[in-house]
């Protein structure tokens, strides 16, 4: 459980789940990096990590599934083509059609819809978590690049079809398990890089391509 501070009133951040639908804060920022501001106070770039809903004492928290940078803008200038979100706001208006003035002073959009994800529509006043953008530009740029390596293995067997070779393939590569010998990998970085890794020996050995 995180604690923030916004002005006089103390909020309680739970931790985020821990499930498909909610994957962890990039560049290895934590909850720890999180700050409590009013939703007009958010910044376009920080990250919106959760907000917290009306109440009295310990406020509800509904996390951000897929936390993203903030792009605040009223209402009506959103770029969203239609989401639940919107959708509620277009029913809400049209229940009364006074509220339709009331909108841009008394919403703000964090988020516009993207991805399946509906936009982040929050009443101006109410309290969010966000991480600002200048902690998350550091992150960011301290962070290691996630690149795609090809990993490749070779062995020659004698066998009278290929489906007998991949058998055997097969039953050897089961083998480094059980007879805790590691195969010898070829991995190829995304510019053509190989490097030959021998499981069982600390040495490499690197060929360009």
């Amino acid at each position: 459980m995180h604690t923030l501070t916004l002005g006089s009133e103390t909020l309680s951040l739970p931790a985020r789940p821990s499930n498909d639908d909610f994957p962890p804060l990039p560049f290895g920022l934590t909850l720890d990096d999180a700050v409590a501001v009013r939703a007009h106070e958010v910044k376009a770039g920080d990250l919106v990590v959760a907000q917290f809903s009306d109440g009295t004492g310990v406020r509800p928290t509904m996390h951000v599934p897929v936390p993203s940078p903030a792009d605040p803008h009223l209402p009506s200038a959103c770029s969203c083509e239609g989401c639940e979100e919107c959708d509620d706001m277009d029913a809400w208006t049209l229940a009364e059609h006074s509220r339709v003035a009331d909108v841009d002073w008394r919403f703000v959009c964090l988020i516009p819809a993207e991805d399946g994800e509906a936009c982040i529509l929050v009443l101006r006043n109410r309290p969010v978590a966000v991480i600002p953008a200048e902690v998350v530009a550091r992150a960011e740029e301290a962070a290691v690049p996630v690149r795609t390596y090809r990993a490749a293995w070779f062995a020659d067997f004698e066998a009278s079809s290929p489906e007998e070779a991949a058998c055997l393939a097969y039953e050897q590569l089961k083998s480094y398990a059980t007879d805790a010998w590691s195969p010898v990998l070829e991995i190829t970085d995304e510019g053509g890089h190989l490097t030959v890794i021998d499981l069982n020996a600390p040495e490499r050995t690197e060929q360009g391509q």
